[in-house]
């Protein structure tokens, strides 16, 4: 509380000289803080120039209308509570020249059907001409027309206009004055329609600077945190791309509020995601001429080496499948080191290497899914030239052995054949940095619209209770028994639950195999087998 020995004991001039550098709504809290602040601010002459100035800096603001004084103006700009309860409020109604939450809706404001009767009777004039009329939200007068709550639109007045009006009217309805009472009305309310038009547009124009600012900061907040996660590069890379400039713009900005640390973490993550995808682009682009110069000769190497009868190559892999060995990416990665003619001739100097490195890799991975599926398998023992072993596809049901399983189509998919799967780019997790062989990977994914050679699909162990069953009654080891011990077996066997009283199916153990995965399940027991003598 400032005493008034303090405030009398400054020189006026000093007292002028602070003043003179508030806001207006500094003055105002003044003028709330001590009776001596109030008579001083509100009924010095010398203090008028105080509030004048202060409104003169606020930037296009309309100027103070006659009917209404300087601190009177200032208190219904700046003074964000309503006039009666002193409630927060940031809604002004500028026709009526308050501001009312919802709860003094009864008593500061009366609906135009409850006008009294003499205002519709003066001269047939529309009640709007002689006593300013402001529309609200029937939710109430503090919610704003754009906001998604407001609802059926209400014409009230001011509870103090109204009383105004009709003070005059008494005065003067049985005198000729009540034409001046008219004309003068009009005017009064005229003029204030005018004042509010011109408010509003200020009002509009403050929103929308506050808005501007706000995003700037935002936008600066999420730019330092995003160099300081050493996306500054990435950032810098923007600036050359517009449509990139503008999709993240739109990102950073969803919000026009300040940013919290709770917001902070959806936007970085949102943002950091969206970087991530705009770097594998990027790269990819960088990529691309050497994918292409890798297709081309992978495809000649191919046909050669298809053409060579002498090749042992079980399975011949894509453009991707040597794309994403480990040395080809070596090579691509740094086009620096390599022009695009010395990697074409490094590529075609390695590539019967690669393939022949690339096929034992493939024929190994295989073998890896045998042993981990099936178990129990010696380490000796080579799982892909068991007898007992029949792949199931999960993909298409179709039950193929070694080693036309490496062929298997479903072991390479296409990315248009699966429309409801997004592009790898567009699947990074939020939150997670892709690293530069993730990149890579998934460049050449979308480079070669396939998928790599992926044997996953394959199950080892989708029919061994039937198989089992068959080697049992052959009287050796499905862990064990090869394919070369069984094609020098002599025993045939047939199936007594498909075979007639008359007609009988002598089988071999291969054909008896493929009999199994096609006639019986592994849910029942209904495969009998016996050895033909």
């Amino acid at each position: 509380m400032v005493d008034k020995p303090v405030v009398l004991g400054l020189p006026l001039d000093v007292l002028f000289e602070i003043f003179w550098y508030l806001h207006p709504l500094d003055l105002v809290y003044l003028t709330r803080v001590s009776k001596h602040f109030r008579l001083f601010l509100l009924s010095r002459r010398k203090a008028k120039s105080i509030w004048t100035g202060a409104l003169k800096r606020i930037d296009r603001l309309p100027q103070c209308p006659s009917y209404l004084s300087k601190p009177a103006y200032a208190n219904l700009l700046f003074w964000p509570y309503c006039h009666r309860c002193y409630s927060s409020c940031d809604v002004i109604q500028w026709e009526l020249r308050i501001r009312c939450c919802n709860r003094c809706t009864d008593d500061m404001l009366i609906g135009r059907e409850k006008l009294p009767l003499f205002v519709d009777q003066l001269n047939c004039l529309d009640a709007g001409q002689l006593i300013p009329m402001s529309v609200i939200s029937s939710a109430g007068p503090c919610v704003r027309h754009t906001d998604n709550t407001y609802r059926k639109p209400l014409t009230v007045a001011s509870h103090a206009d109204v009383n105004k009006l009709n003070m005059q009217y008494k005065f003067s309805k049985d005198s000729l004055l009540l034409n001046d009472l008219i004309i003068y009305r009009e005017k009064v309310t005229q003029e204030i329609y005018q004042h509010v038009a011109l408010c509003r547009i200020w009002e509009a124009e403050v929103a929308d600077q506050r808005r501007k600012e706000l995003v700037d900061q935002r936008k600066r907040d999420v730019v330092e945190k995003l160099e300081s996660l050493g996306l500054g590069d990435e950032l810098e890379s923007l600036r050359s791309d517009a449509s990139a400039l503008k999709e993240f713009d739109n990102l950073v900005v969803r919000q026009d509020q300040e940013l919290t640390d709770s917001s902070c973490q959806v936007s970085l993550l949102r943002l950091q995601n969206f970087l991530e995808i705009k770097r594998a682009r990027r790269l990819t682009v960088l990529f691309q001429d050497c994918f292409k110069n890798l297709a081309v000769v992978v495809s000649d190497m191919t046909k050669t080496f298809k053409n060579n009868k002498n090749n042992n190559l079980k399975v011949f892999p894509q453009a991707i499948d040597i794309c994403l060995l480990s040395e080809v990416r070596c090579m691509i990665d740094i086009p620096e080191v390599l022009s695009a003619e010395a990697f074409v001739d490094a590529l075609t100097l390695r590539l019967p290497q690669l393939l022949l490195a690339w096929n034992s890799q493939a024929t190994r991975q295989l073998a890896d899914l045998v042993r981990a599926e099936l178990g129990g398998i010696d380490n000796d023992i080579d799982p892909l030239e068991l007898a007992a072993l029949v792949f199931r596809c999960s993909n298409c049901r179709l039950h193929v052995t070694y080693p036309s399983a490496l062929a298997h189509s479903c072991l390479r998919v296409k990315t248009f054949d699966k429309p409801w799967v997004q592009l790898p780019m567009e699947t990074t997790a939020l939150g997670r940095r892709m690293s530069l062989v993730e990149v890579y990977e998934k460049a050449a994914i979308e480079a070669f619209e396939m998928y790599p050679w992926n044997c996953t699909v394959l199950e080892a162990g989708g029919c061994i209770k039937r198989i089992h069953n068959l080697f049992q009654v052959l009287g050796r080891d499905p862990n064990s028994t090869t394919v070369d011990d069984m094609e020098s077996c002599p025993i045939r066997v047939t199936c007594k639950s498909c075979s007639g009283s008359r007609n009988r199916m002598i089988l071999t153990y291969r054909t008896a195999l493929i009999h199994l995965v096609r006639n019986h399940s592994d849910n029942k027991d209904d495969a009998v087998w016996v050895v033909v003598v």
